[in-house]
């Protein structure tokens, strides 16, 4: 930011605040509100996935070494510029509220996966009245077979969508469909995705 802090002096004639630089600054301070906010709502209020967004966020060399075990799984050995984002997804993994599928894998292991959960916020929807087995073809593809899925559970007010981390991968996630837009505008705002459907 330095570069553009001494461009936008260099212009100035007169003592009008310089713009740009403002406008980069609440910029970032809204991402980052954004990103905080997005981690309470995903984490169920959890302090520990928010501070471990915090800590990538403000520190991350020492986040990086702090959880260099977890991090070299993903062959991160060094801070990146999503750092916070992968910190967020981890995060979550570490309470289950996430889970992390190959992108071809096979229907036991979604419907475990898928499973696991609705397990894990069980209000959602009761092992009872689950019938998973019969919302799917067991000989589609990985994103159909997650698309019969989110189909099957939308009439229940459930959303299964999946946090967008550029890799080929997908990190699924169970939120009530009412919470669906403003996690999206939270992901969105704090420069990441969240997608609601596979379609």
């Amino acid at each position: 930011m330095g570069w553009f802090r001494w461009w936008g002096k260099s212009r100035k004639t007169d003592n009008t605040p310089d713009i740009e630089v403002q406008d980069l600054q609440v910029s970032s301070i809204t991402k980052r509100a954004a990103l905080l906010a997005l981690s309470e709502k995903l984490s169920l209020g959890s302090e520990n996935v928010v501070g471990e967004v915090v800590l990538a966020l403000d520190h991350p060399e020492l986040y990086v070494e702090q959880w260099e075990e977890r991090l070299d799984n993903r062959g991160i050995e060094a801070p990146i510029p999503d750092l916070a984002w992968i910190a967020l997804v981890d995060a979550l993994d570490q309470l289950g509220l996430v889970w992390e599928i190959d992108w071809k894998q096979d229907a036991q292991t979604i419907l475990f996966a898928v499973g696991s959960l609705l397990d894990r916020r069980g209000w959602l929807l009761p092992a009872a009245d689950r019938r998973l087995e019969q919302a799917i073809s067991h000989d589609s593809y990985t994103f159909d077979l997650l698309g019969e899925l989110h189909k099957w559970l939308r009439p229940h007010g459930i959303v299964m969508g999946h946090l967008d981390i550029n890799s080929d991968s997908y990190v699924l996630i169970i939120v009530r469909e009412d919470e669906c837009g403003e996690i999206e505008r939270l992901a969105a705002t704090s420069g990441y995705r969240f997608h609601s459907r596979f379609s």
